[in-house]
């Protein structure tokens, strides 16, 4: 039987430690978990990423073929982004339906795209390197999803809902986008919309209370590269029939549809760690199993160095060059010193 104190680890279940870019620090305890196999909880490792061992990560993702998360180092600054190879969203916005039927016969031209950068902190978890992996993917989609939902007006289209719009110029000129005097019905702002080149449809409107309709649409798209929406039936919930609330509550499920593809189908090392199929229950009892004093047994050098672990970390999350502003953000809530303000000398 492994010892749970050792001061070094050099196997765990009968194998060599994994990857030199997370070890154990010294006195890290060993916790055997139900299916007796012993582990060093990741809040026990020191981790130390590399350009080299976040590939390595990466490679252990699987996901969609069209959607690649790949990184990248700026002089010391790690970060990973998402590459997309995506149809022009905005071409032939007018015979929408015609051009899509046109498409389907053959392989419709695609952009390579870029999404935002996101940064990695070299001591960053590989847990959390994983999750943020799929934060990214999950908001390259999204931008795909909000430019997929046109709204015509009188010859031309547009994208209500994409990320592009000038925030700054609508700051400046509110009164344009927030009168809501004379709003169109729900039934007839849907005849005007168009979601992967076609048209949608409403099939049902349930009226569950004065602040509840239940809508029920068909998507009568059949070849959208995102294919969780190929002839779709969905449905959602707003609290009245105008057709404000209808496109609100209309992007909102078409985003959260989008992201439970990505839950479900996301995957590390095969095993789809945000899928409703992993038992929710059984988490907590394993988080449990991990952290509980009575399975990690620590004994007073092991306490020490995690103490020592969790301050470097800790200690070094504070933004640079924002005592001031921190100082003002606590003072605000009549706050002079956090409770842990030992991590933060010379900077509050």
């Amino acid at each position: 039987m492994p010892n749970k104190n050792s001061h070094r680890i050099p196997l765990v279940n009968n194998k060599k430690w994994q990857y030199s870019y997370e070890q154990p620090i010294s006195f890290a305890p060993l916790v055997q978990l139900k299916n007796n196999n012993w582990v060093v909880p990741q809040h026990f490792l020191r981790y130390q990423h590399t350009l080299e061992s976040v590939n390595t990560v990466l490679e252990n993702i699987d996901f969609s073929a069209h959607f690649r998360v790949v990184a990248a180092q700026q002089n010391e600054q790690l970060y990973l982004q998402v590459a997309v190879l995506s149809p022009d969203n905005y071409s032939n916005n007018s015979n929408c339906e015609k051009n899509s039927a046109a498409n389907k016969n053959h392989t419709r031209a695609k952009k390579l795209l870029f999404g935002r950068r996101w940064l990695v902190e070299k001591n960053l978890p590989t847990s959390e390197l994983i999750q943020t992996a799929f934060l990214a993917l999950k908001i390259a989609r999204e931008h795909e999803v909000r430019e997929l939902l046109q709204l015509t007006h009188k010859g031309a289209t547009s994208t209500p809902f994409n990320n592009h719009h000038d925030l700054s110029l609508m700051a400046q000129n509110p009164e344009l986008v927030s009168n809501s005097t004379d709003q169109a019905s729900a039934q007839s702002i849907a005849k005007r919309l168009i979601f992967a080149g076609m048209s949608i449809v409403i099939k049902n409107h349930q009226v569950i209370t004065s602040k509840q309709h239940l809508y029920t649409l068909e998507l009568n798209c059949s070849d959208c590269q995102l294919n969780e929406f190929n002839n779709k039936t969905m449905a959602f919930l707003i609290t009245d029939t105008s057709a404000n609330s209808f496109l609100h509550g209309f992007i909102t499920a078409l985003v959260a549809i989008s992201n439970e593809y990505v839950s479900e189908h996301f995957k590390y090392k095969n095993f789809a760690r945000f899928s409703k199929q992993v038992m929710a229950e059984q988490i907590g009892e394993l988080s449990v199993a991990i952290r509980s004093p009575d399975a990690l047994g620590l004994c007073s050098m092991g306490k020490q160095h995690a103490n020592q672990l969790n301050f470097e970390i800790d200690s070094t999350r504070a933004p640079q060059g924002c005592g001031q502003v921190i100082g003002g953000f606590l003072a605000a809530h009549g706050i002079e010193q956090p409770e842990n303000a030992h991590l933060y000398e010379n900077y509050l």
